[in-house]
């Protein structure tokens, strides 16, 4: 069997949810983290840690990240969560990508109904992420 051109086929894409400029979103987003030296929760809670590093101490707590664990905390933990005390800090993180050499991490919509079983919206269907590559 020969083949004279491209036989593969991407699959359907849902775009994230874009609010419009100056809607106050929720204060809850879901955490996409992928280490190659540490887990997610540190790679999150490093990244969000450091861009709070400016303000001075005593300040209250400006977030609280928290894992989703399946059935239990006695099983493993399948998806991250941050709440952020300014909910203008969640809409300026929404929907953004960042890549730093082996580790990446992203932030998309995060509600009650949020599936942390199954990542794609529809069948065959996944988030289009803005990637911010130079």
């Amino acid at each position: 069997m020969q083949f004279t051109g491209p036989t593969y086929r991407r699959p359907r894409t849902v775009p994230e949810l874009q609010y419009p400029a100056g809607r106050i979103v929720e204060s809850s987003l879901r955490v996409w983290a992928i280490s190659r030296w540490r887990g997610p929760f540190e790679l999150a809670r490093f990244f969000l840690r450091s861009g709070y590093r400016h303000l001075p101490a005593g300040t209250p707590p400006m977030f609280q990240l928290q894992e989703h664990y399946d059935g239990g905390h006695d099983n493993f933990a399948i998806g991250l969560y941050v709440t952020f005390t300014n909910p203008y800090d969640a809409y300026h993180l929404l929907g953004q990508v960042f890549w730093c050499g082996c580790e990446f991490i992203a932030f998309t919509t995060y509600n009650i109904f949020t599936n942390f079983h199954h990542i794609f919206p529809k069948p065959n269907g996944m988030h289009t992420l803005p990637y911010q590559m130079p």
